[in-house]
């Protein structure tokens, strides 16, 4: 007797364990379609992921341009830019330079009227004025002291003023700050303007207008929004160089 044969399907395909018994239908590990194999290739859905999220093939470039995460609320992250300066602030950092050279340049007009005789026959009046005794001694201590003084706060002077006018110049909004109570208070010396002499009080009234000029000048719209953006761009450098 010969050994029974197993049936043969008209379509070619032999049923087995390894198929599914019926022609066109993929077994396990391939995907409907043709050149397509196992459903974690790249480009396709995760199954059971929710959503489409599509992970990318390996060796996709495009993966690599910024760092965009499915479902991410701080969306595409950006390289950080330095924003540009806008001409009021560039205006205004002259202003300052201006107001501390203007300052030195009132210096020397401002020691040789304190060594003058109108100025020592001020402080003579003056001391009279206050009850005391006016000895020549006192009044040449007196006027060595002014003038001393009126040197080394002049140059302190356009030294803050240079120092304020790179930082504001830079972007740092608390320099802003600092040089808007700096201006109020150089109002206060508006009382005893021309004591050092007429042209010091003239050279000293144009450093104060060009220190208020600065000052209106940083406060305008536009300088606001580069102290704004300017900081937001010093914040992102701290953290990769990146920004939403």
């Amino acid at each position: 007797m010969s050994e029974p044969t197993q049936p043969n399907d008209q379509s070619g395909n032999n049923p087995g364990p390894w198929n599914s018994g019926q022609p066109g239908q993929p077994g396990p590990g391939q995907q409907p379609g043709s050149g397509q194999q196992g459903p974690y290739q790249g480009g396709q859905a995760y199954p059971g992921a929710q959503g489409n999220y599509n992970y990318p093939a390996p060796g996709d470039s495009s993966a690599q341009n910024g760092y965009a995460y499915p479902g991410s609320p701080y969306g595409q992250m950006t390289p950080a830019e330095d924003p540009p300066r806008p001409k009021q602030v560039n205006q205004a950092f002259w202003l300052l330079i201006a107001s501390a050279v203007v300052g030195l340049i009132s210096l020397p007009f401002s020691i040789s009227y304190m060594n003058s005789p109108e100025y020592l026959e001020y402080m003579e009046t003056i001391t009279r004025d206050l009850g005391l005794e006016v000895d020549s001694q006192s009044l040449s201590d007196a006027v060595a002291t002014n003038t001393i003084s009126s040197v080394v706060g002049g140059i302190l002077g356009a030294a803050v003023s240079v120092g304020l006018a790179l930082l504001v110049r830079a972007g740092f909004n608390w320099a802003r700050i600092l040089l808007t109570i700096f201006a109020v208070l150089s109002l206060v010396g508006l009382l005893g303007l021309f004591v050092t002499g007429p042209v010091v009080g003239v050279l000293t009234l144009v450093s104060l207008v060009a220190t208020i000029a600065a000052v209106v000048l940083l406060f305008m719209k536009p300088s606001s929004e580069y102290f704004t953006r300017k900081k937001a761009y010093r914040q992102a450098k701290k953290f990769g160089g990146y920004q939403a």
